[in-house]
């Protein structure tokens, strides 16, 4: 299928702050086609754009960072389009883009889209939690632990690149933070109890962009991967960083890694949560976590 019409979900705030340049130059790839733009104000604002820009057009784009993808894909999950899906990486980490491309040029992607779109199957994940909270769907993941806290770090590190502030920002959350205490269980089998520096589940491969926090995942495998890092002091957090960016981690001996359809949490205590780089504002007791299936669509460039 050749697109005709793009619509793109354009969030202004994104890490890059140049939404409209990269809006222009995504025109520019689809010379022959109507593109459209819906300028969102917030979080708010994206559903509705989404949906409307996914029933008009033949290609949905997002334009922003692992936030603003979470929230055109739980939209257009929620309203059961299927209209494709392709992401302008506008975010400091843009690990969902890498996670779906690779390391090749968003531009070159999308100038190849032009020419004719493939679409290929593409799972997410579904939190129900304890207490409520606002996302429900995640395209990378759901975390518990240190890299709660580690966003608020990176927050004040904006002027660097997205991996340096994110490494140091984890570096910083290792020192200041506490483990958290959890029991977990993976399809239903338990899988860890006790404290732990990080529990990281989902479909995304990458974390920070350059750190492979679940490096076994495969795009449209249909599983939640699950990684628990045991309590582990300033030093093996720093070798552990190391092999998440080797793509490593998992052969840690302070890491365990584990497989499935549903994952299961509880802490007494509560859970410093994010999804897909969105923090949380209240501990989380409880989450019963599963994966759905060809949720989404995506656009890849025909062969």
């Amino acid at each position: 299928m050749k697109p005709e019409r793009v619509g793109a979900v354009v969030n202004p705030q994104s890490g890059s702050g140049n939404a409209a340049e990269l809006f222009a130059d995504l025109s520019a790839q689809f010379p022959e086609a109507d593109v459209d733009a819906a300028i969102t104000t917030g979080a708010d604002d994206v559903p509705t754009a989404a949906i409307e820009q996914a029933r008009w057009a033949d290609l949905v784009v997002a334009i922003g960072g692992d936030g603003t993808l979470r929230e055109v894909a739980a939209a257009l999950v929620d309203a059961d389009i299927e209209t494709p899906l392709f992401v302008v990486p506008a975010g400091r980490g843009n690990s969902s883009y890498r996670h779906l491309y690779g390391d090749s040029d968003w531009r070159s992607v999308a100038a190849r889209l032009a020419d004719g779109i493939e679409t290929r199957p593409l799972e997410v994940g579904r939190a129900d939690t304890t207490p409520r909270i606002g996302p429900t769907y995640f395209v990378l993941g759901f975390t518990a632990g240190l890299f709660r806290s580690a966003l608020g770090h990176a927050e004040r590190l904006r002027r660097l690149p997205g991996p340096l502030a994110y490494l140091l920002a984890t570096g910083w959350a290792t020192l200041a933070d506490d483990p958290v205490e959890l029991s977990l269980s993976v399809g239903g089998d338990p899988m860890y109890h006790g404290a732990a520096r990080i529990v990281a589940i989902g479909g995304g491969r990458y974390r920070g962009s350059d750190f492979e926090l679940l490096p076994e995942s495969r795009r449209g495998d249909g599983l939640l991967h699950t990684l628990v890092v045991e309590s582990v002091g300033p030093r093996e957090a720093v070798r552990l960083a190391r092999r998440a960016r080797a793509g490593r981690i998992i052969e840690d001996p302070s890491v365990r890694y584990a497989t499935g359809e549903t994952v299961r949490l509880r802490s007494e205590a509560g859970l410093p949560v994010e999804l897909d780089g969105t923090p949380v504002s209240e501990p989380v007791t409880a989450a019963e976590l599963e994966v759905v299936p060809e949720a989404l669509s995506v656009a890849y460039p025909s062969e």
